[in-house]
């Protein structure tokens, strides 16, 4: 029989001597280095990322202007050019090649070093500026603007990507707050800006696209010298990287967007809805996107790893949520920001000056809460609650909106409901990227996802500005019509059209003031029936939110774990 007291003595763990403990500490020291994971910019010195960060925002804010620079010159632009038809395309050309480029984007990121992409770009985006600036007809203009909507985008693609590779989780959502807050600031500039330079006689029209190519050189010159190089495949040769480009998916995506836009914005405003063109142009579109569809799903002319759309990222369930909600911040942004000064105009008479002021609530609302909202989530980390919220803010503003609109509703009531808007729309709006690239630790699952974020947003700007603009002339002209009553017969189908684009019109130089008041009125009701598409995406907004994981992210894992080492090592 053992004896207790010997039992003891031999299960009592004897006490480590100095040399013992001291290489117990410096194990565990190492252990602690290995699970922390390198920092992404461990390789780039800190003045090149500043430069870095420096040149992605001053493109965002570009981008951003350049969207919305024409909006007030387009009268001069008509009287410079005619062509009533092809007015909106002014608009919509950038927005639309925006979007319609940017699986483009994705495979040039995933083939090329970024830094030669974005550069190639910017000269891109450069020439598209000169092309339009110095236009001498509506065609040109058109052209120019779709160049310079093909660099921004890929443009904007490389940023986005730079910060998916070279930025910690901690700084994601902050870092793309930014980037969206400069990026509205840049679109609120545009319309002023270019108005101010479309009714000095010695700028004129053009100095708005001008006014690019000083800052797009500035931007050129800090990406040559400071923006770092960095392939996402360096293990594989160039040339076989290339040949994955898959083409026909590019350009069919390409086509499916620009052929949507062009049955919805021709028909019925150019086109007679059943005509030979209208059904034509339906056809096309309709042909052209299942074509793309069965390409892109059974992998014809491509492989499954190599296909301009991600497509094997839509299995992920617990991203598709937030792919649908930049959808929603995109649509709700689009309409605002078009439609709400477009209402000062009409129903009030204010100029662009006038109309940026009283837009201002939305604006600065919309800027704040996209910073606050990027420096809470790391913080909340549960961020489902930020896109309920979001949707359920963006839904009841705009379904007031919709149906107090009037011209005679008391202006304080219009500032506080697009307050309302900016506050719901800017805690939802950019910061599905910086959440994906945080459920993502693979840097090509970040590209692809960035991308699909990227293409929801920009198809809610482009897309659905197409979608409001044709049921803006073609509503509007139905309830134009219907307003004048008899009066309607003195008028030509392409005075209704003028009135409605905004330019000259007789109508609008009417002395019968019964004639103004019922055009005013027709164009209210259609301007406030456009907030019911921001009320549609409010809604999906909102049931996204509770689709999404209701699960914590740890924003701040790097820095956490510097934490713990530091505390080790002392």
């Amino acid at each position: 029989m053992i004896d207790q007291k010997d039992t003891e003595t031999s299960t009592t763990k004897l006490p480590l001597s100095d040399k013992e403990t001291e290489e117990q500490q410096v194990s565990e020291q190492e252990q602690v280095i290995q699970e922390t994971p390198p920092h992404p910019r461990s390789h780039l010195p800190p003045w090149k990322w500043k430069c870095t960060l420096v040149l992605v925002f001053l493109c965002c804010l570009l981008i951003g202007y350049d969207i919305s620079n024409v909006a007030n010159i387009q009268p001069r632009l008509y009287e410079a050019f005619g062509h009533i038809d092809l007015l909106p395309w002014i608009g919509l050309s950038y927005a639309l090649a925006n979007f319609s480029v940017v699986s483009l984007a994705r495979k040039l990121t995933l083939a090329f070093d970024m830094r030669i992409v974005f550069l190639v770009n910017m000269l891109i985006f450069t020439a598209g500026s000169a092309i339009a600036g110095a236009a001498k007809s509506m065609t040109t203009i058109i052209v120019g603007r779709v160049i310079m909507g093909i660099g921004g985008s890929i443009v904007q693609q490389s940023c986005y990507s730079y910060f998916a590779v070279l930025a910690t989780p901690a700084e994601m959502t902050s870092l793309y707050g930014l980037v969206g807050g400069l990026w509205a600031l840049g679109l609120v500039l545009g319309g002023p800006i270019g108005s101010a330079f479309a009714e000095n006689e010695d700028t004129t029209w053009r100095w708005a696209l001008y006014i690019n190519l000083p800052f797009l050189g500035l931007a050129f010159f800090i990406g040559l010298i400071c923006l770092p190089s960095h392939v996402l495949a360096p293990d594989i040769p160039l040339s076989q990287r290339i040949r994955k480009l898959d083409p026909v998916g590019i350009v069919l995506h390409m086509a499916s967007g620009t052929l949507f836009a062009i049955a919805v914005t021709f028909s019925g405003a150019v086109w007679d809805w059943g005509s030979g063109p209208d059904i034509a142009a339906w056809v096309v579109f309709g042909v052209v996107l299942i074509s793309w569809c069965v390409q892109q799903s059974f992998c014809i002319f491509t492989t499954k790893e190599d296909r301009a759309f991600p497509v094997h990222m839509l299995s992920r369930h617990d991203l598709a949520p937030l792919w649908i909600t930049c959808l929603c911040a995109g649509a709700s942004y689009a309409v605002t920001l078009y439609y709400t000064p477009l209402f000062f105009a009409f129903a009030r008479g204010y100029d662009a000056m006038e109309q940026t002021v009283r837009f201002l609530p939305f604006i600065l609302l919309f800027i704040v809460c996209v910073s606050i909202t990027g420096r809470i989530l790391p913080i909340l980390g549960r961020y489902f609650v930020i896109y309920v919220a979001g949707g359920a803010i963006t839904l009841t503003g705009s379904a007031v909106m919709a149906n107090i609109l009037d011209p005679d509703v008391p202006q304080s009531q219009i500032l506080g409901l697009e307050a309302l808007i900016g506050i719901g729309v800017g805690m939802t709006f950019q910061h599905g990227i910086a959440i994906s690239n945080v459920i993502n630790k693979d840097p090509r699952d970040r590209v692809d996802s960035l991308t699909l974020c990227n293409m929801s947003q920009m198809g809610g700007v482009s897309l659905i500005l197409a979608i409001a603009g044709g049921i803006f002339h073609n509503v509007g002209h139905t309830l134009l019509v219907d307003a004048l009553g008899e009066e309607a017969e003195k008028y030509s189908d392409k005075d209704i059209r003028e009135a409605l684009a905004g330019v000259s019109s007789v109508i609008w130089q009417s002395e019968d003031p019964s004639v103004l008041r019922k055009g005013i009125e027709a164009v209210a009701e259609v301007i406030a029936r456009e907030f019911y598409i921001v009320v549609a995406f409010g809604s999906l907004c909102f049931i996204c939110g509770f689709l999404m994981k209701w699960e914590k992210l740890e924003f701040g894992v790097v820095g956490k774990n510097k934490k713990k080492k530091g505390e080790t090592e002392a």
